[in-house]
C-alpha cells in the first residue's frame, strides 16, 4: 500500500554537471538512398545504356528497399550514374561511402567502380574492381584527396566499363559524400575540479592506464584503444564518447551509432588519444543524433538537443544552463557561479549516486592507492575526504539514461509493472519522484480493504511488514535503497525520505 519512489534513475536531486562549448563541424554533401523511386534521381544524370538504370523494390546492395540496379546488355562500353555539381571550395578532403552487390554471369568482369572529376574534365578513378564471380553485399567506405576536391564544379559518379553482357545485375545504395563529425566538446568533472580547470594527480603520478578502462560492464566498450604514453601533463583521465541515434518509432527509441574513448583535459576539453586533436566520428550527422559522455565514476550526461543535420556548426555551453542536458535539471548543479561539472561519486557507474556506490566500491577499497573507482576525487588515494567532499553531498543524486531497450521513462510517465502489466500514474514532487497510487500487486500477505477486489482496485493493496520488505532490512537512508515488493528500479521509502516529502 505505501507510495514508493523510483531509484535515482528517475528520482532526481539536482547533479553537479559542466560542460563547456561543443562544437559540431559536419557536412553532407550527397545523400542518396533512391528513395524517391526517380531513375537518375533529381539533379543525377544518366550517361550511356540509361535504359538499363532502373529503380528496384529489392535490398541486395544491403541497405533498405528500393535501390538503383544496373541490368545486363549485349554492347561494350561504359555507363555512369552521375552526381549534380557540388561546390567544395575550400575542402582538402571528403569521406565516400556506399553499399553494392555485384550479380555476375560469365566471370570475366565488367568492371564497376566510383570516379570523379570537376568541370568536364575526365574521370579520375577512385575505387573499382573487377569481378570474377558474385561479390555479396558489401559497404564500401573512401577518403577522396585528389585534384577534384577542393573545386567548386565536383562530381563524382558509379560506372560500369566493359562487356556489359557479362554480369546479370549491379545494385547500388546509400551514396554518401560527406566531411566526418569533429567535436570539440568540453566538461568539468567535479572530484578533480578547482576553480577554472582540474588537477591532474592521476598523470602526474603515474596513475593512469595506457589503455582505455572502459572494457568492463556497465559500458562493455570492448575495443582495443590504448597509447605508448599519456600524451601530455594536462590529461585528467579518460572518457567514453558515445553518439547515439533517436528514432522515436524505433523499439528501442535511442541506439549507439559510434563509441570513442578520449582523453579530458585539465582545461575541460575532450581530445582525441594523440592529445591534441577533437574526437571525430567518420559517419555524416543524420539530424537525430545525440553526444553522451561518461567517465567512470561520475554521473554521465547527454546533449539535451540533437547535433544538428550536415551543414550545421554549434556551440552548446554546458555551464550556463541546466537546460544543456538531457532532463539537466536531474543532473546539472551549479559548483561555482555560472560553471557546471559532472557529480563524484557513482562509484560503480550505474547512474546513481547511493548506498551502492559507497558499501560496494568505497568501503573495499578504502586505504589504496593508484587508479581505483571509489577515488572519487581523483587524487590517487581512496579516503575519507572522497567520502565527505564527494560521495555524501551528492547521495540520491542520478542522471538521466536514455532507454536501450524500451522507451524511456521519465517522472509523470505512466509506470507499467511488467510483472502484471498493471500501470500506476506518476508525480514529481519536489526533488522526488513518487507513484501517484498505491500498488496492487498480489504477492506474498496481503488482503483488500473489506476483502473486496473492487477496493484494492481502487485503491491499491494491504501487505504485511514481511511482504513489504521481500526479506530486506530496513534502512534510514535517502534514499533507501530497499526495493522490497517495488517494481525494478523503485524502493521503498525511509522515514527521511517521507520527512523530506513533508517538508516540500
Amino acid at each position: 500500500m505505501p507510495f514508493q519512489r523510483k531509484q535515482p534513475t528517475i528520482l532526481f536531486i539536482p547533479l553537479l554537471l559542466v560542460f563547456f562549448p561543443f562544437y559540431v563541424n559536419s557536412q553532407v554533401y550527397i545523400n542518396e538512398d533512391f528513395s524517391s523511386g526517380l531513375m537518375p534521381p533529381t539533379g543525377w544524370t544518366l550517361e550511356n545504356n540509361a535504359s538499363q538504370w532502373t529503380i528496384n523494390v529489392s535490398g541486395f546492395a544491403g541497405g533498405s528497399s528500393p535501390e538503383a540496379r544496373f541490368q545486363w546488355v549485349q554492347q561494350v562500353d561504359t555507363t555512369r550514374l552521375i552526381s549534380p555539381l557540388i561546390d567544395l571550395s575550400g575542402i582538402s578532403s571528403v569521406n565516400f561511402q556506399f553499399r553494392h552487390m555485384y550479380d555476375d554471369y560469365t566471370g570475366e568482369g565488367p568492371a564497376v567502380g566510383v570516379a570523379t572529376r570537376s568541370g568536364s574534365g575526365s574521370w579520375n578513378i577512385v575505387w573499382d574492381t573487377l569481378p570474377e564471380g558474385n561479390v555479396a553485399s558489401e559497404k564500401i567506405e573512401l577518403v577522396i584527396n585528389n585534384e577534384n576536391v577542393g573545386q567548386p564544379d565536383f562530381q563524382l559518379c558509379c560506372f560500369i566499363a566493359g562487356d556489359l553482357f557479362n554480369l546479370d545485375y549491379w545494385y547500388v545504395d546509400d551514396i554518401q559524400l560527406y566531411r566526418p563529425i569533429q567535436l570539440d566538446i568540453k566538461l568539468f568533472l567535479e572530484g578533480p575540479f578547482q576553480k577554472d580547470e582540474m588537477t591532474t594527480i592521476l598523470n602526474m603520478e603515474g596513475y593512469l592506464p595506457l589503455s582505455q578502462p572502459f572494457n568492463v560492464a556497465p559500458w562493455n566498450y570492448n575495443v582495443d584503444q590504448s597509447v605508448n604514453y599519456i600524451p601530455g601533463p594536462d590529461v585528467v583521465d579518460w572518457v567514453l564518447v558515445t553518439l547515439m541515434q533517436y528514432n522515436q518509432y524505433a523499439v528501442p527509441a535511442y541506439s549507439t551509432v559510434e563509441r570513442k574513448a578520449a582523453f579530458l583535459l585539465k582545461n575541460g576539453h575532450i581530445v582525441d588519444t594523440d592529445g591534441i586533436s577533437p574526437v571525430t566520428f567518420d559517419l555524416p550527422l543524420t539530424g537525430n543524433q545525440y553526444l553522451w559522455i561518461h567517465h567512470r565514476n561520475h554521473l554521465a550526461v547527454m546533449s539535451s538537443t540533437p547535433l544538428g543535420q550536415g551543414g550545421e556548426s554549434k556551440t552548446i555551453d554546458f555551464t550556463t544552463s541546466t537546460g544543456m542536458a538531457k532532463f539537466g535539471k536531474y543532473s546539472l548543479s551549479k559548483v561555482e557561479i555560472y560553471k557546471f561539472a559532472l557529480a563524484s561519486g557513482d562509484g560503480n557507474a550505474d547512474g546513481q549516486i547511493n548506498t551502492g556506490d559507497k558499501s560496494e566500491v568505497w568501503m573495499t577499497q578504502v586505504g589504496n592507492t593508484g587508479y581505483y573507482s571509489g577515488d572519487f576525487n581523483l587524487d590517487g588515494t581512496v579516503d575519507m575526504l572522497d567520502l565527505e567532499a564527494c560521495w555524501e553531498p551528492n547521495s540520491g543524486r542520478a542522471h538521466w539514461i536514455p532507454d536501450t531497450t524500451q522507451t524511456p521513462f521519465l517522472c509523470g510517465d505512466t509506470l507499467v509493472d511488467s510483472r502484471d502489466g498493471q500501470s500506476y500514474l506518476t508525480i514529481e514532487i519536489g526533488n522526488q519522484c513518487w507513484m501517484e497510487e498505491n500498488l496492487n500487486y498480489n504477492t506474498g500477505t496481503n488482503w483488500c480493504y473489506y476483502n473486496s477486489d473492487y477496493y484494492c482496485d481502487t485503491y491499491g493493496r494491504l501487505y504485511n511488514w514481511s511482504s513489504i520488505m521481500n526479506g530486506a532490512s530496513a534502512s534510514s537512508s535517502v534514499p533507501s535503497g530497499v526495493q522490497g515488493i517495488c517494481p525494478g528500479g523503485w524502493h521503498l521509502p525511509s522515514d527521511g525520505e517521507w520527512c523530506q516529502l513533508n517538508h516540500y
